[in-house]
């Protein structure tokens, strides 16, 4: 084989290595912002929009044991990966009573802690000054255990209606997490 050859058929390898094994290059960076958000429901779901005739001591127990135990392993995760302050807790009035310890773990840990119902109850399950009054409990619980007013509400089961913007308005909430879309999800508007 001549020098020519040699170099042609060195020149023909080389490529096709390049094709079968194209040279790796690092994946383009790319910003991903997530909003990370916890619905502390604990036993409430049970007694709201997921009562039921079928409910047993296993349910009431899982919910137990959310609170009890996995509420201090997602805050020990968060802390891990030093997210704790970057992520919601939506908690039922029901729960913040159930759990008023682990309530106020997570309010040391730097989250935000928004209403989510009293008793996950939905808002097609109340009369409209039912839901009012529920608003205001929770208001007023979320108030006495964290210090400050919530500023977000996440309806529970997203179930939301007309005047339930016009309760939260009032209450002061800045937003409400209520539906994948709707001319009301974020931000609620303040009135003059």
């Amino acid at each position: 084989m001549s020098g020519t050859q040699s170099t042609t058929t060195s020149s023909i390898m080389e490529k096709a290595q390049s094709i079968i094994h194209p040279p790796l290059s690092p994946p383009p960076t790319r910003k991903i912002k997530i909003l990370l958000s916890i619905d502390f429901d604990a036993v409430s779901g049970f007694l709201g929009t997921g009562a039921s005739a079928s409910n047993n001591m296993a349910d009431y127990s899982s919910g137990y044991f959310a609170g009890q135990v996995g509420v201090p392993r997602l805050l020990k995760l968060f802390k891990k990966h030093k997210i704790s302050s970057n992520v919601t807790w939506f908690i039922p009035g029901h729960s913040m009573e159930t759990f008023p310890t682990q309530t106020k773990m997570i309010l040391e840990s730097g989250a935000e802690i928004g209403c989510h119902g009293y008793a996950h109850e939905g808002g097609a399950q109340m009369t409209e000054s039912q839901e009012k009054e529920v608003i205001a409990k929770c208001v007023e619980l979320a108030t006495s255990l964290t210090g400050s007013t919530p500023r977000g509400w996440r309806a529970p089961l997203y179930q939301i209606r007309e005047h339930t913007v016009k309760v939260l308005e009032e209450h002061g909430f800045l937003y409400g997490q209520c539906a994948s879309f709707h001319p009301h999800t974020l931000p609620l508007q303040t009135r003059n």
